[in-house]
């Protein structure tokens, strides 16, 4: 008989709130690149990530890319999901660590 494996309900929970102070319209210096408005935000209603095609839940802090000139062209980003499209047009440029 094969087992089941599930989850205590404990385990899913509802996101919490965000907290306005966690958010800034300043995006990390590793997010900007030329030609492209980018800030955090944290979202009240779900939107869909361009980068992997999942959802980014409301209350998450992530990225909105606005390409400079077509505000309607904005899209909300997964942070990481911005980082692989900026290393994919060989625009990243990782922060430097001071060692």
């Amino acid at each position: 008989m094969p087992r089941r494996n599930r989850r205590d309900p404990e385990y899913f929970h509802e996101p919490e709130p965000v907290d306005p102070s966690r958010t800034t319209p300043d995006a990390p210096a590793w997010a900007s690149a030329a030609g492209f408005e980018v800030r955090t935000v944290g979202g009240q209603k779900p939107y869909r990530c361009p980068g992997c095609d999942h959802e980014v839940r409301a209350s998450l802090v992530h990225l909105v890319v606005v390409p400079v000139g077509d505000a309607d062209a904005r899209r909300h980003w997964h942070t990481e999901c911005w980082r692989k499209e900026l290393r994919r047009l060989g625009l990243y440029h990782p922060p430097h660590s001071a060692m």
